[in-house]
């Protein structure tokens, strides 16, 4: 009787708390419905397993919740929730790129390290083959960040954080460790 009730009691919160239209990607992208009812399967089982296994006694609330973080970890959000769970993305893009660095991002941008908080981005960079004295400041403060700008705001990951105001700061240095230049990108910088 109690893994019936525990049963229906995930479905009925699953069904009535949301629509499976209502999922996306963490990256924005609209989920089909046929998608989002099989992780929802997925994880109502999961959680009915649990808890079975460990004998919990769950308020609705507490399905929801767990609903939620299932799909979270399964990479679907609800299309109102993105806003929130944004810095958790940000956390995750720094952590999933730092796997990955020292990484070079052309012949001679070397991508050293990005840290995150909350709804900023901060990507540090090498430029392996020049020094500070050698560099034209002025083309490279007016080239560069339009560059970073139009390829940060064409790539749909990058784009939907964007458009939940977090903000990409990138940091240069050349090849001795001394700053070249920094700059921002934001929302603003993307072309409607």
């Amino acid at each position: 009787m109690k893994k019936t009730g525990l049963l229906a009691t995930s479905v009925l919160i699953c069904a009535c708390s949301s629509t499976l239209e209502e999922w996306v990607t963490i990256n924005g992208i609209s989920v089909t419905g046929e998608g989002a009812n099989d992780v929802s399967t997925q994880c109502q089982n999961a959680i009915l397993a649990k808890v079975e296994r460990e004998n919990i006694d769950a308020t609705p609330q507490e399905w929801a919740e767990a609903m939620d973080v299932c799909m979270l970890s399964n990479g679907l959000v609800r299309k109102d929730d993105l806003y929130e769970y944004t810095p958790i993305l940000v956390e995750a893009t720094a952590r999933r790129i730092n796997s990955d660095v020292p990484v070079m991002v052309d012949d001679v941008t070397r991508l050293d390290l990005v840290e995150n908080d909350r709804r900023t981005l901060r990507f540090y960079h090498t430029i392996l083959d020049d020094l500070v004295e050698d560099i034209n400041l002025e083309q490279f403060n007016h080239v560069v960040p339009k560059i970073v700008a139009k390829n940060s705001c064409s790539v749909r990951p990058t784009a939907v954080l964007l458009e939940n105001d977090v903000v990409f700061r990138y940091f240069y240095f050349d090849a001795e460790g001394a700053k070249i230049s920094d700059f921002d990108v934001d929302i603003s910088d993307c072309e409607p």
